[in-house]
């Protein structure tokens, strides 16, 4: 597509970045990791490069043409329900990033964030979780609004293929997992601070970093640290996120021994991350101060998970637990496009699961924190913390 055809000015680039061309697929060389990790993409490089290296190219040119203006055209399909709950989630983006750009300033710019959300769910066919707005608007600081359907589909790539390349398209369910599999992480490697947290409430972990994972961070850091972290899990995948919110965990250890509630703990947290504003420091600790995590053995975890999950779900049994995607809390209504997965004017309907007692989607006892799994009905959605 035309985007992938610009002129980009390199002089002064480190090397590595001299023969990056977006009309091409993007070798992810040894020279391009370390540079990523120390330094970042260079900010006139990054939305070429994450429209390529993340899969949104070959994406896009799969598509059939005119495929992203269907979907953006109507929400017609839409429930009223995803309605306000997309509008109020664009309303704390539009704060969230005013200090950045003026680009959600303007009707202009709300409009088209909108376009990138409702043509992302009528895509998919998943839930609506709260916090999207936030990454899509993210993306949008980095294309900028001329560049729409580029944004959509790097929204897809990076949510889809790069931090939840397991989930099969449903977040949600990627986040959840990579919760767990940071909290057999957590006990395997720093059991004496599990167990701290594992005082505090049923399902701490969850609680803790529930936000962080099906946000993509976009919720929890500062902006700029946002995107220092989405370049390294474009070149390197979902295992950066797992190593950032271990060097979180890392930084914030002090915090988790001396909070005694989860609920003062999760704003404590909140806070120190809100002024994290050296991603130098934060990603060093991700990558030099952690030891050895290598990529096969968060896959065994990873495994280990979704077979336990495929198990739970077998035997739950009923047409509500089929009706479920695999580790979507029980407890939390998804919003489902009928038909195929295209583009098509199926209606949007909401599937209600009935909660099965195991605390998922709801605040744990011994905490009043809100779960960052529940889902949105009206303009209820913002009432909970995250």
């Amino acid at each position: 597509m035309g985007s992938t055809k610009r002129t980009l000015a390199k002089e002064g680039l480190p090397r590595c970045w001299q023969s990056f061309d977006p009309s091409q697929p993007t070798p992810i060389t040894s020279a391009i990791k370390e540079e990523v990790r120390k330094a970042g993409i260079p900010a006139g490089l990054r939305a070429d490069f994450y429209f390529v290296a993340s899969g949104a190219h070959k994406l896009a040119g799969d598509a059939p043409a005119g495929y992203y203006t269907a979907l953006a055209a109507s929400t017609a399909d839409l429930s009223d329900d995803v309605i306000f709950a997309v509008e109020d989630d664009i309303r704390v983006a539009r704060i969230l990033h005013k200090d950045e750009t003026r680009l959600f300033s303007t009707a202009k710019g709300a409009e088209t964030l909108s376009r990138v959300i409702f043509a992302y769910l009528r895509r998919g066919g998943g839930s609506y979780w709260k916090g999207l707005a936030s990454v899509a608007a993210q993306l949008l600081t980095v294309f900028g609004r001329e560049r729409e359907e580029a944004t959509f589909w790097t929204l897809v790539a990076l949510l889809e293929h790069r931090f939840f390349p397991h989930a099969g398209g449903h977040v949600p369910a990627g986040a959840r997992v990579e919760v767990q599999v940071l909290g057999q992480i957590l006990q395997q490697r720093q059991p004496a601070l599990a167990a701290l947290l594992a005082k505090l409430c049923p399902e701490p972990v969850e609680l803790l970093a529930g936000t962080w994972f099906s946000t993509a961070f976009a919720r929890t850091l500062p902006h700029q640290v946002v995107l220092r972290v989405w370049d390294c899990v474009v070149v390197e995948g979902p295992k950066v996120a797992l190593r950032v919110a271990l060097a979180i965990i890392k930084m914030c250890t002090s915090s988790i021994q001396s909070c005694t509630s989860m609920d003062v703990l999760c704003r404590v947290v909140e806070g120190r991350l809100s002024r994290c504003t050296d991603a130098d420091a934060l990603l060093a600790i991700a990558f030099k101060g952690l030891g050895s995590l290598s990529g096969s053995s968060i896959d065994a975890i990873r495994a280990r998970v979704l077979a336990a999950a495929q198990q739970q779900h077998a035997a739950a049994g009923g047409a509500g637990a089929r009706a479920r995607p695999i580790l979507l809390p029980p407890s939390a209504p998804m919003f489902v496009l009928g038909g195929s997965g295209g583009g098509g004017g199926g209606a949007l309907t909401r599937s209600s699961g009935s909660s099965d007692g195991n605390g998922c989607g709801v605040a744990s006892s011994g905490s009043s924190r809100a779960s960052p799994w529940s889902s949105p009905k009206g303009h209820t959605l913002l009432g909970s913390a995250s």
